[in-house]
């Protein structure tokens, strides 16, 4: 598909009108592309798709879970996990080592030094120890970082000292150096960064969102900022996106903004190539899929 949204075979670059796919790659340039929107509705208008590899790992976007539904095998893509960990490594350090007082002193030709702190020593709690949670805890503990993550199944996980279920968030909070959201968004996780999770937090400490917009109360965050606990937030993901030009977010000292680009990079896209390569290798040759999602997750 080109950018003008028309379709043409590969090899013989011959342009056609009818396209019925029976796989589909949704590739990041399909969905961030400038026929987006053509793509979308060639895939939903197949009545032979048998099997959709989308870019991302979640599949609560309206795009992909209608795709979900017309789809008979719809498969995942968690490569996206390395680079959104590196993304929490630069706000962390960017935070330790005072990024904005630095930052601050240089526009005013000060020269002051400043005490800052590691990652060494520091304690991380990862809600939501799955594949982005993994990527920064085995990141974090190379560093000498204490990692507990906390998810629904228990047991040893690559990257943490300790797994933890869900349920001890609240007592988990006040120990924590470092607090980072990776859990996807449901009817559960809805707001669950709210002013009791704040409070809860320690007043020199950063929380991070990699998750979704939606798991965060964003008034309650920017009061308890302005309250001094925690210390800082670096956010890839508000609830509304784009976030609009009169967000108070957008100039909280105390705030890092970024738009939701914490998986865009050259890596990224070269990992999720592999993965809708090696996924083909297997449905070529009837192996089962990789990360396939159970149907019920398309459900209303």
């Amino acid at each position: 598909m080109t950018d003008e949204g028309r379709f043409y075979h590969a090899g013989s670059r011959v342009v056609t009108d009818k396209v019925e796919p029976e796989i589909v790659f949704g590739s990041l340039d399909c969905f961030f592309g400038p026929a987006a929107r053509t793509f979308v509705q060639t895939v939903m208008a197949s009545d032979r798709l048998d099997w959709f590899q989308s870019p991302a790992a979640g599949v609560d976007n309206a795009a992909l879970k209608a795709i979900g539904k017309a789809s008979k095998q719809y498969t995942t893509n968690h490569t996206q996990a390395e680079s959104m960990a590196e993304w929490a490594l630069w706000a962390a350090l960017d935070f330790l080592r005072e990024g904005p007082q630095h930052r601050a002193q240089q526009d005013a030709a000060e020269w002051k030094r400043v005490r800052s702190r590691e990652i060494a020593g520091s304690r991380w709690l990862i809600v939501g120890y799955g594949s982005i949670g993994e990527a920064v805890g085995n990141r974090v503990t190379a560093l000498g970082g204490h990692v507990t993550g906390l998810r629904r199944s228990p047991g040893p996980a690559p990257g943490a000292q300790e797994i933890l279920p869900s349920s001890v968030l609240p007592d988990a909070l006040p120990d924590a150096d470092v607090v980072l959201l990776c859990v996807p968004h449901t009817a559960e996780t809805e707001g669950m960064a709210g002013a009791d999770f704040f409070s809860k937090m320690k007043p020199d400490a950063l929380f991070m969102n990699l998750g979704r917009g939606a798991l965060v109360d964003e008034d309650a965050l920017v009061d308890a900022l302005d309250k001094g606990r925690p210390a800082y937030a670096a956010l890839d993901v508000t609830g509304v996106e784009p976030l609009p030009a009169e967000s108070p977010l957008w100039h909280h000292p105390k705030i890092m903004i970024t738009p939701h680009d914490s998986s865009q990079t050259n890596g990224t896209i070269l990992r999720a190539d592999g993965t809708f390569v090696d996924n083909l290798h297997r449905y070529l040759n009837g192996e089962p899929l990789r990360n396939l999602v159970d149907r019920k997750a398309f459900e209303d």
